[in-house]
């Protein structure tokens, strides 16, 4: 899997740029960091970003912005 998609990908632009509030809830609207587009809650999008194996090693998210680990 070269890069993450579902729920974290940016229907409008194509990114997987999320604008991720330092006080994030479970119930937090999430948005595209790039376009602003509403993406989802918080809970859903790392329930998706876990499921894609964003635990495992396989991905890291730094401020918002999800790479692939070499």
């Amino acid at each position: 899997m070269e890069r993450l998609d579902h729920k974290l990908d940016c229907k409008d632009c194509g990114t997987i740029y999320l604008k991720i509030p330092k006080d994030v809830q479970s119930d937090t609207p999430i948005y595209c960091s790039t376009c602003g587009v509403l993406l989802g809650r918080w809970e859903e999008l790392e329930r998706d970003f876990n499921r894609q194996g964003g635990q495992d090693g396989v991905f890291k998210m730094n401020d918002g912005q999800i790479e692939r680990l070499d």
